[in-house]
């Protein structure tokens, strides 16, 4: 197999064709890691405007690729680091990288060389950062292995639990008991009180949804001080316009919409890759806020694309903290990872990260207790 850095800016309509197959039969699907999302953020953002891909080739197929948005120096790190994501933070959700279900091991083995090979190029950082990466998918599994066996340092930072249902486990009935009564109750006063029908639309192929979506965000707390509404920046309106296009065209984006009467109050974006479903983006209109219209959406659309769909699962993906917590029973993990591909200083650096980064932190800790008020203790208990 062979290996290259790829860039985002230049690539070709051949090799974006390839790239496009090997999405299609990846060990783990990823939709962020797909052109319709990668390449047009590189078009959009200054902060992908160093966007690579990392590939591995077999004759005409691509066998892995791994999108890093970004390269750059990190706090704890005086090293340049290639980053899996990067600003605007809202446009990404995982970067779990793409490997040929095919030949899972080779095409592994073969993108763990292709860094390594990279990294000799001065241009080239030796440590990689992919964020987001999916904790038990066979992805995390085959990436740590090969690693181990090559002596590179393969570094998990911090993981984190989110929200998930599968048609194995419980999507047929995932809200249920008083959550879902009162689901149902303001459902029933949002109806009684607007003297409207309450209905959930599908507006997949509908052109002007991006527009109702960015309007009715911008109502929001996104849309607030300090907020990530799109409509707050000219170039995630013109990224979100050309990626509602995009996965419009494909087929494999839901728009789902809850209307009263004609009036969009909430909105719902989900992208489908492989056998699953993908949650990217949910607004609502905030004059309808406390009869929870978000929440609604989102019961309505578990059972809508349960039984509009074939998807074996259907997932949230997001920070830490995650609100699906709260309404999906069932569990799956991220995690930030960090990987030495380069030199020994590299693979040294990334081995001590989590003594850097305490020691780093020891300033704080210290003027935080030094902060403290120092009055006489309270007597022992007897």
């Amino acid at each position: 197999m062979k290996t290259r850095l790829v860039s985002a800016r230049d690539i070709s309509a051949v090799d974006e064709e390839r790239w496009r197959h090997l999405a299609q039969r990846a060990l783990e699907p990823n939709p962020y890691a797909e052109p319709d999302f990668f390449l047009v953020s590189s078009r959009h953002f200054q902060g992908y405007a160093d966007a690579t891909l990392v590939v591995v080739e077999e004759g005409s197929e691509f066998r892995a690729v791994l999108p890093v948005a970004t390269t750059g120096k990190r706090r704890s790190l005086p090293r340049r680091v290639a980053e899996t994501r990067s600003t605007p933070t809202s446009v990404f959700g995982m970067g779990t990288p793409l490997i040929d279900a095919t030949k899972p091991e080779e095409s592994t083995e073969g993108l763990v060389e292709a860094l390594g090979v990279a990294s000799k190029d001065a241009r080239w950082p030796g440590i990689v950062s992919v964020e987001r990466l999916r904790t038990e998918g066979p992805v995390f599994d085959l990436l740590r292995n090969e690693c181990a066996q090559r002596g590179r340092p393969f570094l998990v930072r911090d993981s984190w639990d989110y929200g998930a249902v599968t048609r194995v486990g419980e999507w047929a009935n995932p809200i249920q008991g008083k959550r879902r009564r009162e689901i149902e109750r303001r459902l029933r006063q949002l109806a009684s009180e607007t003297g409207e029908e309450v209905t959930m639309v599908d507006r997949s192929q509908d052109p002007s949804a991006f527009e109702d979506f960015l309007k009715m965000e911008a109502t929001g707390w996104k849309g607030g001080p300090g907020g990530k509404a799109f409509a707050l920046r000219h170039d995630t309106v013109e990224w979100f316009k050309e990626w509602s296009q995009r996965w419009g065209e494909s087929g494999r984006m839901y728009a789902l919409t809850l209307c009263v009467g004609d009036k969009p109050v909430a909105m719902q974006y989900c992208v489908r890759a492989g056998e699953g479903i993908f949650v990217f983006r949910i607004g609502n209109d905030d004059a309808y806020s406390r009869h929870g219209t978000g929440t609604a959406l989102f019961h309505l659309s578990l059972g809508y694309l349960r039984d509009h769909t074939d998807a074996a699962w259907f997932e949230v993906p997001t920070d830490k903290d995650s609100w699906s917590l709260h309404v999906l029973p069932e569990r799956r993990s991220l995690s930030n990872v960090v990987i030495g591909t380069g030199s020994l200083v590299d693979r040294t650096l990334v081995s001590a990260i989590p003594a850097v980064e305490g020691a780093l932190a020891l300033p704080d800790l210290v003027r935080r207790r030094l902060s403290r008020p120092h009055g006489p203790r309270a007597p022992a208990s007897p």
